[in-house]
């Protein structure tokens, strides 16, 4: 019992670790791809005609039943973190610094899901949690008045995707959602859903690069919708989205990393010490909470060897 309650940990951990690389990269290439020809519309459309195609074929193969998809639970989060927060993301980070979003979007996930989770069920907030929100407000704070900082339109978009993400962290473990259902709901039902849409929004897909169009396709519709995904979610299932969600406090630091270097991005003083303070904040959630169990667990055996 032990050894598999270590393994699911370890195993939903570096799950956790490779979502942070995946993550980090979209924040880089999807600000990449917005700076040149691309839209919004049109990259989160190649996303998901990409990655609803390669889940189709593979249902198909594996004859998995589809039908099994379409019901009210499924396609609430499906749309949750496909359609609703890709777009809005994208919006948020065309109008922002790619540091900026990493810090707002993975700094406000675990207040977010904390914050769900609490009217979901009453899970309360303990001790490290608080330190933590507190925290994250203070980067938030240090990232919104700095001359390099997101703009509050900007700011507003990238919250309105954490609630999404947020929502679906918290959905797909309530609801109890298996993990290969979400892994073919979420491509397939948005490809679905968008692709449609997509036909009348603005688009210049027509006059981009072929090369600027296979990098979208090859890292959003599969390492991203597909591989990241899978990693999310599994983290989620084995740690839980308040712990999976702490993880991300390394998302920042990799993608204001990956900004000086691929998109020359510089990071002012304010900003990296923002990225800093949320990165601790996030942390907070889960590396205080072992130190406060064995403080606790400690004074109580302390107790009982006195009495």
């Amino acid at each position: 019992m032990i050894s598999s309650i270590k393994f699911n940990k370890i195993s939903g951990l570096l799950a956790g670790l490779m979502v942070v690389v995946i993550w980090s990269g979209w924040i880089i290439i999807s600000k990449w791809g917005l700076s040149r020809a691309l839209t919004v519309w049109d990259i989160t459309g190649i996303r998901f005609a990409t990655a609803g195609l390669t889940v189709f074929a593979y249902a198909l193969l594996s004859k998995f039943p589809l039908k099994s998809l379409f019901n009210v639970p499924i396609i609430t989060c499906s749309l949750a973190c496909g359609t609703f927060y890709v777009c809005a993301g994208l919006i948020g980070l065309q109008m922002s610094d790619a540091a900026n979003t990493g810090v707002v979007i993975n700094g406000t996930l675990p207040i977010m899901c904390a914050t769900l989770l609490y009217f979901w069920n009453k899970t309360r907030l303990n001790i490290s949690q608080y330190i933590g929100i507190v925290l994250i407000l203070a980067a938030n704070f240090l990232l919104f008045t700095s001359s390099g900082g997101a703009t509050l339109a900007a700011l507003l978009w990238l919250l309105l995707a954490t609630l999404f993400m947020a929502f679906y962290s918290i959905s797909m473990k309530m609801w109890k959602i298996e993990l290969k259902q979400i892994m073919i709901a979420v491509p397939l039902i948005n490809a679905l859903f968008f692709t449609p849409i997509w036909y009348f929004l603005p688009s210049n897909i027509v006059n981009a690069p072929v090369y600027e169009i296979m990098l979208q396709v090859g890292y959003q519709g599969i390492v991203v919708s597909i591989i990241a995904l899978f990693f999310m979610t599994y983290a989620i299932t084995k740690l839980g989205a308040v712990s999976a969600s702490t993880i991300m406090a390394l998302v920042p630091i990799v993608s204001a990393f990956l900004a000086t270097i691929f998109l020359q991005q510089e990071i002012t003083f304010q900003v990296g010490l923002s990225i800093i303070v949320c990165s601790l904040g996030i942390a907070c959630y889960s590396a205080l909470q072992p130190l406060l169990f064995w403080m606790n667990r400690n004074k109580k055996g302390n107790s009982v060897a006195t009495l």
